[in-house]
C-alpha cells in the first residue's frame, strides 16, 4: 500500500517543516513509543480527526477541520515551556503559515496552552502543548513533497510608500514623515 500525502497525514508533513525548523527537532505521532530520539522532540494526536464544517462542497474537494494536541517533550520544565510558546508563535507567523496556504490548509484556533507533564520524576518527561485546529479546503488532493515549497520567506519591510494624488505628489515614508 501506498501511502499519499493527503488531508491529515499532509497536515502532519507540514506540521513536521514547521517544528524542524522552528525547534530543530523531530515530530512524532503521540502513542509510538519506539521511534522517538533523545530529548527534545515535539507529539501530536488528533483529538477530532474530521469535522465537516459544509455539506455543500460538491466535489470541489472536501472541506473540514482537524484538531490536534501538541505537545513539546524536554528534559526540564522550563524547556519544554519555551519549546511550546516557540511552536505557538511559529504558527502565527506569516513564513509558516505559508507552508499550510500552498497546501489549501489553513491554521486556525490555537488554544488550552498548558502544562501536560503527567508526572514529574526520573522516569517522566516535561511536557508543555496546546491545541490546535486546522481548516482544510481541499481535501483529497494528493500532493508529492517536491510539489510544496518549505524555504522561509523573509519578513516584509515597507520603507517608502509613494502617493500620487491629481493635485500634485507626495511622499510618504514608513515612518510617516512627510517629504516633498
Amino acid at each position: 500500500m501506498t501511502v499519499q500525502l493527503k488531508d491529515k497525514l499532509l497536515v502532519t508533513y507540514i506540521l513536521q517543516q514547521v517544528v524542524k525548523q522552528s525547534l530543530g527537532c523531530n515530530l512524532y505521532y503521540q502513542n509510538t513509543v519506539d521511534d522517538r530520539s533523545a530529548y527534545p522532540f515535539v507529539t501530536y494526536n488528533f483529538i477530532v480527526p474530521e469535522q465537516d464544517t459544509t455539506g455543500d462542497w460538491l466535489g470541489q474537494g472536501r472541506q473540514y477541520e482537524t484538531h490536534l494536541q501538541i505537545d513539546c517533550h524536554a528534559t526540564s520544565a522550563l524547556e519544554s515551556m519555551n519549546m511550546a510558546d516557540t511552536l505557538f508563535t511559529a504558527l502565527h507567523e506569516s513564513r509558516y503559515q505559508a507552508y499550510f496556504e500552498q497546501a489549501g490548509i489553513e491554521p486556525e484556533q490555537t488554544e488550552n496552552t498548558s502544562d501536560r507533564t503527567i508526572m514529574a520524576g526520573s522516569f517522566y518527561d516535561y511536557r508543555f502543548g496546546f491545541d490546535c485546529s486546522f481548516l482544510v479546503c481541499n481535501g483529497g488532493r494528493v500532493y508529492k513533497p517536491e510539489e510544496l515549497d518549505f524555504t522561509p520567506t523573509p519578513d516584509t519591510d515597507i520603507r517608502h510608500v509613494q502617493i500620487k494624488d491629481t493635485g500634485g505628489q507626495s511622499d510618504v515614508s514608513a515612518d510617516k514623515k512627510e517629504r516633498e
